[in-house]
């Protein structure tokens, strides 16, 4: 989800609607939020969630560059997300 305004109110709305939900992150702009979800998520941190955004950010993003749109567009927010442009550059 992104957040398209960055104020206050819809911050705290779309991470409670979000926690709600149990997903504990939120993206707006290039910032990524956590919010600790007190809970642990098994597959959250799992190796094929790591090998699925190094796939789509880093090693074979053919999405963004033939639509010329941000890969990200595509990918719920996490961690990893940060991890694999950092990586990038």
């Amino acid at each position: 989800v992104d957040l398209p305004f960055l104020h206050e109110a819809a911050i705290l709305y779309n991470l409670k609607a979000r926690h709600i939900r149990q997903l504990p992150y939120t993206r707006t702009g290039d910032i990524v939020i956590a919010v600790n979800p007190y809970q642990w998520f098994p597959d959250l941190y799992s190796i094929a969630q790591r090998l699925y955004y190094g796939q789509a950010l880093v090693w074979n993003p053919l999405v963004a560059t033939k639509t010329s749109e941000d890969p990200r567009v595509h990918l719920p927010p996490h961690v990893y997300e940060a991890s694999c442009l950092a990586y990038k550059g």
